[in-house]
């Protein structure tokens, strides 16, 4: 009987699987299932799996994370990817993690399940393990990021370039070149969610890999936020070598296209580098955007380009003349103005050189004030991760003129409102929107950017109750409708009210409604 575990945090969906086949009819036995990547890495340990099915999209560890973890502390494990995504053909096009499947939430089979279940037993009885050393040596991603740790630490060249080789990877020339790949959320947000960017970053990172085995002297390296290319060469008169490594890069953007339909940013350094300079430049590239107002694919020729400060601060009220003609151009749903007041906020940053963080700072603050005074529509918060870590004037002016776009779209102006009201709105929208969250105080503060303590204050004066209150409140109220008009169980119906305890659900409830759920909706039942 091999021993099968199961995480998703979708709590409905463990029990869709569980209920899907006849496990023991398999020789499987569920062992363990929980809605948690930090208890599923103790269950994992204590449980010993043969087997394991998670969703990609976790929340704090995704599955890639998760996955990476279970292979190390159980080589043979076997790894079956659930997700959501309907674009997920895209990614799985190019993603080799060399898990056994990948399996489409919403087009779930009973034959698809038993399927790749058999498939993931017919490994283990050839006890071929997802990390085979025999096959892949020291040549893994995590040897190539410890790689990457030195080179970017300063180690010395001498013993950098032996553990280099220690690892399959032969740097035999002086010169390198250093490139960098990012990802357009202008182009990702159109078809994949915040959750999947990893595993995107992660099929990039496979198409590198896949590119450079035909390109002499290329490694790829897959950091958190973006791919690092370096390409070790030497001078020839007979050989372009910038032409070469620009040409990878192409390649790899056209792939990157094709297969995920994204748009990558390229930052290409050609100028020759030792291998002791690359830390000091790379560091430099990631941390100062210093391609922000350049095009999206930008050449360092030479480093003495990106060797000085690039930005200045942000003025105070460096947006404040824009937002009245951008207030105006919303209320008449003009997008031609809307557009043309955009225009003119990019060309004043890039003639100022604004701070890329400043700039996305006061750009979210913009859009919320707006967003604030017309909508009672909350838009989604993946925009304003997004704006913070765009690396492109270009890319952040396309998510901001899309949300703009969006907004007008939804408009309902606000009338008769006192100033406090639209503040308690956007809150009631936000509790509406995380309804299966367990919400605190301190959450609701930091999205409203407010101190903790004087939210605290500032709702109990506002609303009579601590906001811990309000939410229980409001939960049971939404309770006591669906347990009228639903036939979904109490378990269901507490999970997706943010309650993964059925006991502390029912005890909330009696405490506001006076009863218990089970005795709600009998009375309310009968008719």
């Amino acid at each position: 009987m091999y021993k099968v575990m199961l995480i998703d945090d979708d709590v409905p969906m463990l029990k869709v699987l569980q209920q899907m086949i006849d496990w023991e009819a398999h020789s499987l036995q569920i062992v363990g299932s929980t809605y948690s990547s930090a208890k599923a890495l103790l269950m994992f340990e204590e449980v010993q799996p043969d087997i394991v099915i998670t969703d990609i999209g976790l929340p704090q560890k995704n599955g890639i994370e998760l996955a990476d973890c279970f292979t190390r502390m159980k080589p043979e494990v076997r790894i079956i990817f659930l997700t959501c995504h309907e674009d997920f053909h895209y990614a799985q096009q190019a993603v080799k993690l060399k898990v056994d499947d990948y399996l489409i939430k919403d087009q779930l089979t009973e034959e698809q399940l038993e399927k790749s279940l058999a498939k993931s037993v017919h490994l283990l009885k050839s006890k071929i393990g997802l990390i085979s050393h025999g096959e892949t040596g020291y040549n893994s991603q995590l040897f190539r990021q410890n790689l990457l740790q030195r080179v970017i630490g300063g180690a010395p060249p001498e013993t950098t370039l032996a553990y280099a080789a220690q690892i399959g990877i032969s740097w035999t020339y002086p010169w390198f070149m250093l490139g960098t790949v990012s990802i357009h959320f202008s182009s990702f947000d159109k078809r994949y969610k915040q959750s999947e960017y990893p595993l995107i970053l992660y099929a990039i990172y496979n198409i590198a890999l896949e590119l450079s085995e035909t390109c002499e002297g290329i490694t790829p390296f897959l950091e958190q936020k973006n791919i690092v290319i370096l390409y070790n060469y030497r001078v020839n008169l007979a050989q372009n070598a910038s032409l070469h490594f620009h040409d990878y890069l192409q390649r790899l953007c056209s792939e990157c296209s094709h297969l995920l339909k994204i748009q990558p940013g390229i930052i290409a350094v050609t100028e020759k580098m030792e291998l002791q300079a690359i830390g000091q430049i790379h560091r430099q590239i990631v941390q100062d955007k210093c391609e922000f107002y350049a095009s999206a694919d930008y050449t360092v020729l030479d480093t003495l380009q990106i060797a000085s400060p690039r930005f200045q601060p942000a003025p105070q009220g460096f947006l404040d003349s824009y937002i009245p003609q951008m207030e105006r151009a919303v209320i008449k749903k003009d997008l031609e103005a809307i557009r043309g007041t955009l225009q003119e906020i990019a060309r004043t940053a890039k003639v100022m050189s604004i701070h890329p963080g400043d700039f996305a700072r006061d750009l979210s603050f913009m859009l919320r004030g707006i967003e604030l005074m017309f909508t009672s529509l909350m838009f989604d918060e993946d925009l304003f991760v997004y704006l913070v870590q765009t690396r492109t004037l270009e890319d952040t002016m396309e998510l901001v003129e899309r949300k703009l776009v969006q907004i007008t779209g939804s408009k309902q102006q606000v009338t008769g409102a006192s100033p406090q009201e639209p503040k308690l709105q956007l809150i009631q929208q936000y509790i509406d929107q995380h309804l299966g969250d367990n919400i605190t105080s301190i959450d609701m503060a930091r999205y409203l950017f407010l101190d903790p303590s004087y939210f605290s204050r500032y709702f109990k004066r506002m609303t009579g109750l601590t906001f811990t209150d309000y939410v229980h409140q409001h939960k049971m109220k939404v309770a006591t409708k669906m347990l009228k008009i639903s036939s979904q169980n109490l378990e269901s119906l507490a999970v997706g009210l943010g309650y993964s305890d059925r006991t502390y659900f029912s005890k909330v409830f009696k405490k506001y409604v006076g009863t218990t759920p089970s005795e709600y909706k009998s009375k309310h039942s009968v008719r």
